[in-house]
C-alpha cells in the first residue's frame, strides 16, 4: 500500500499549479490553430506549410514522450514538469519573433519538446499525489484544463491576435507561463511513495522487454493513436475549414468554436467522474460509443446546410472525441502497475504526438490535391475513429497483476 505523505490542501495547490501549466500548454498548442491564419498570410505559405508549421510541435513532442515516461519513473515527475512548462513558456515567447518559415519551425519543434514531457509527467504526478480511486477525476480535470485552454485559445487569442496581433498573443501566453513555472519550482516537492503491493511485498520493477511484449499495451497505443489522429487533425483544421469554406472572419471563428469546446470539457469531467464511481469495468463500451458519435458527425458537419448546424454537429462530436479520450488515457491510471506507468505513458503519448504530426500534415496535402476542398481531409479522419473503434473491441480488462497490469480493485490508501 502507498502512504501519501501530502496534506489536502498542499496537495490541491500543487495540483491547481498543474492544472495552470496544461492551460499554458494548451493555449500555445490551440493558439497556433488561429495565428496560423495570419502568420500564413504574413509568411506566405501554402496549406501543405501551415500543415508542417503545426505538426513541427508534434514530432518533437512524439520523440521526447518516451524519454519523459522513462525519466519520470526513475527520478519522479517533478523535475519532468519544471523544465517541460519552462521550454513550453519560454519558446512560446520566442514564437512571437520569429520572421520566416523556416525559424517558425525551428521554435515550433523545441517547444514541442516540453509539451512532449509534461503530460507524461504529470500522469506520474497523480499517482505520486492521489489515490487510484480518483485518479480518473483528476485526469479528467487536467484533460479538461486542455480543452478549457482550447477554449480560451479560440477566443480570446482570436481577439489578441485580431487586436494586437499574432505575436502580443504568444508574448502573454509566455509570460504567463513563466510564472506558473516559477511557483511549482518553488511549491512542488511530491512525496517519496513506498510501492507496494496489497498483501505489503514490494512491486518489483518492469523490464521494458517484458512492457512492450505485453498485447494489451498495443491495443491501447493503437486505440490511442487513432483517436489523437482525429482529435489534433480535427483541431487544427478546423478554424481554417470555417473561415474559408464557410466564409468566417477570426472573430467569428473563435467566438463559434468555444461553444463545442465547452461540450467537450463538461463530456471530459463528467467521464472521469463516472469511470470512477460506476464504470470501471467498462471501458471499451465507452470507447465504442465515442468513436461512433465522433464519426457520424464528422460526416455530418461536413454536409451541414448552415453553420448553426455545423457548430451542432461539432459540438456532439466534441463530446463524442472527449469521452473517447478521456476513456483510453485512464486505463493507465486504473490499470497499470505504478512502477511502469510513467514509460507507459510516455508510449501512448509517443504514438499521440505522431498522430499530431502526420494528421496536421496528411489534412493539409488532401486539401491542396483536392482543389481546396476539406471532404477527402474529413474522410481521412473518419477512417482513424473506424480503427479505434475496431480495436476497442480487443481490449479486455486485466484481472491479473502480470507486472504490467494490475486489478483496479486493488485501492491505494
Amino acid at each position: 500500500m502507498e502512504k501519501l505523505q501530502m496534506s489536502n490542501g498542499k496537495r490541491h495547490f500543487i495540483f491547481s499549479l498543474l492544472f495552470l501549466g496544461w492551460i499554458v500548454d494548451s493555449l500555445t498548442l490551440f493558439g497556433m490553430n488561429i495565428a496560423i491564419i495570419p502568420i500564413s498570410e504574413e509568411l506566405h505559405l501554402t496549406k501543405t506549410q501551415s500543415g508542417m508549421v503545426i505538426s513541427s510541435f508534434w514530432l518533437s513532442s512524439a520523440c521526447m514522450t518516451l524519454l519523459a515516461g522513462w525519466f519520470s519513473d526513475k527520478f519522479g515527475s517533478r523535475k519532468v514538469i519544471v523544465i517541460a512548462l519552462f521550454i513550453i513558456s519560454l519558446f512560446s515567447l520566442l514564437t512571437g519573433m520569429v520572421g520566416s518559415f523556416v525559424s517558425i519551425l525551428a521554435v515550433r519543434f523545441i517547444l514541442g519538446l516540453g509539451d512532449g514531457g509534461l503530460p507524461t509527467g504529470s500522469g506520474v504526478a497523480i499517482t505520486e499525489i492521489y489515490k487510484k480511486g480518483v485518479r480518473a477525476r483528476a485526469k479528467s480535470i487536467l484533460l479538461a484544463a486542455q480543452l478549457l485552454g482550447g477554449v480560451l485559445a479560440l477566443y480570446v487569442t482570436a481577439v489578441i491576435a485580431d487586436t494586437w496581433g499574432w505575436r502580443v498573443m504568444f508574448y502573454i501566453i509566455g509570460g504567463f507561463g513563466l510564472v506558473v513555472t516559477l511557483l511549482l519550482s518553488i511549491y512542488y516537492h511530491p512525496p517519496k511513495v513506498a510501492k507496494t503491493t496489497r498483501d505489503g511485498r514490494n512491486i518489483m520493477r518492469t523490464s521494458m522487454k517484458d512492457l512492450y511484449k505485453n498485447k494489451m499495451l498495443w491495443v491501447v497505443v493503437i486505440m490511442y493513436f487513432g483517436s489523437s489522429i482525429a482529435q489534433w487533425g480535427f483541431s487544427s483544421w478546423m478554424p481554417s475549414y470555417l473561415e474559408s469554406s464557410r466564409s468566417l472572419n477570426l472573430k467569428e471563428v473563435g467566438s463559434i468554436a468555444m461553444i463545442p469546446q465547452a461540450f467537450g470539457l463538461a463530456s471530459a469531467i463528467l467521464t472521469g467522474y463516472l469511470i470512477d464511481k460506476w464504470l470501471v469495468g467498462k471501458e471499451k463500451f465507452l470507447i465504442l460509443f465515442g468513436t461512433i458519435i465522433a464519426s457520424i458527425c464528422l460526416l455530418l458537419m461536413y454536409n451541414a446546410p448552415s453553420i448553426e448546424m455545423v457548430i451542432v454537429y461539432q459540438s456532439i462530436f466534441s463530446i463524442g472525441s472527449a469521452l473517447l479520450s478521456m476513456t483510453i488515457l485512464t486505463i493507465p491510471l486504473k490499470y497499470v502497475s505504478e512502477n511502469i506507468v510513467g514509460t507507459f505513458m510516455g508510449t501512448m503519448y509517443f504514438v499521440g504526438g505522431l498522430a499530431g504530426f502526420v494528421a496536421p500534415i496528411a489534412m493539409g496535402a488532401l486539401i491542396d490535391m483536392f482543389g481546396g476542398s476539406f471532404y477527402a481531409a474529413f474522410i481521412f479522419l473518419a477512417v482513424a475513429l473506424i480503427i479505434t473503434s475496431i480495436c476497442s473491441l480487443l481490449f479486455k480488462v486485466p484481472k491479473d497483476n502480470d507486472g504490467v497490469f494490475e486489478s483496479a480493485s486493488s485501492e491505494v490508501v
